[in-house]
């Protein structure tokens, strides 16, 4: 199953085993031993294999992972203990993306610390697929959107909006602010999706 999944992967991207054994410092031969199902991968291949090609283990682990159509199964849960997930970060953002062992998720979950303190400090706003919540729990923000005047927001305040919009957050009175987020859409494979955004934006910074 990981081998059928990582050869559609890399027939996706055009990927040669050597730009994948690149990419994840595992050998050739030992991919295209995974490919053709010849050994089962160990926890830590596997995790390498996330880490490298920017994927979540249950995308690795989940049948025909590049079907258009999202898997439709009953009594998933996944639990994250202590904001353990995925963490992606820069000088002005950390996002933590959490409970990244299921699949297909309509409902994207994230802490965010938010360091930036200008409109100066980012690229302006930014905007993608779906909408959006954000819960304040910690500090304060000031949240610029395309459409709407700036407006700050508190500890416990909340906002709901079309993530489509240009936005951004900046922490407000100059102190770092957390946030819970959540971002949904019917969008397939929305997680990666946004991680791949939020990367090359992180990288277009350095």
């Amino acid at each position: 199953m990981i081998g059928q999944v990582l050869r559609e992967r890399r027939g996706y991207h055009g990927w040669t085993l050597a730009d994948v054994a690149e990419k994840t410092g595992i050998s050739k031969s030992t991919l295209s031993k995974i490919e053709n199902d010849l050994i089962s991968p160990s926890y830590q291949t596997i995790i390498q294999l996330c880490e490298g090609l920017d994927i979540e283990i249950g995308d690795l682990l989940a049948p025909n992972s590049n079907s258009a159509e999202p898997k439709h199964l009953m009594g998933r849960r996944s639990v994250s203990r202590q904001h353990e997930g995925l963490p992606m970060e820069d000088n002005n953002y950390r996002y933590v993306y959490l409970c990244t062992d299921i699949a297909h998720k309509r409902i994207i979950p994230m802490v965010i610390d938010v360091k930036a303190d200008s409109l100066e400090r980012i690229d302006g706003l930014w905007n993608h697929v779906g909408e959006e919540f954000v819960y304040v729990l910690e500090g304060s923000i000031t949240l610029y959107t395309s459409h709407y005047e700036a407006i700050t927001l508190e500890a416990n305040d909340s906002v709901y909006f079309d993530s489509t919009m240009g936005h951004a957050y900046i922490a407000a009175g100059g102190n770092p602010a957390r946030l819970l987020v959540t971002c949904s859409s019917a969008t397939p494979n929305l997680a990666q999706t946004l991680r791949e955004m939020l990367k090359q934006r992180l990288t277009a910074k350095d």
